[in-house]
């Protein structure tokens, strides 16, 4: 009985071990973008004339989530699939949010292609 126990709870936390590795839990998402640029919208449609700090604390939160090119590439399509949703966002102004609020997301730049590469 024993052995079978030990068995099943073997098998049990292996079979959490696989399901964790299938997906990492820090992959970037849609959700997290709409997230993480929400307070920037006003700024994004030209309704407010400088970016809030809020904002930029999104911005930065993105820089640390796109850690892989997987994870950059997936924020690449949503932010392109939002700019397309929401009528009056200029591209002006996201290709310069992250330099106005002191980030890195190489991806804003390639929102033509984002299948290519990604550094």
């Amino acid at each position: 009985m024993r052995s079978v126990a030990a068995f099943c709870t073997v098998l049990l936390g292996m079979a959490v071990v696989c399901m964790m590795a299938s997906k990492p839990a820090d992959a970037m998402s849609c959700g997290d973008v709409d997230l993480n640029l929400s307070e920037c919208m006003w700024y994004l449609a030209g309704r407010d004339g400088y970016q809030s700090t809020a904002c930029c604390n999104g911005v930065r939160h993105l820089e640390k989530l796109g850690a892989t090119t997987r994870d950059r590439r997936v924020a690449c399509d949503c932010l392109r699939e939002t700019v397309k949703r929401m009528h009056g966002i200029s591209n002006s102004r996201v290709d310069s949010l992250p330099s106005k609020c002191s980030a890195k997301l190489s991806y804003v730049t390639y929102l033509d292609h984002c299948d290519g590469d990604m550094p």
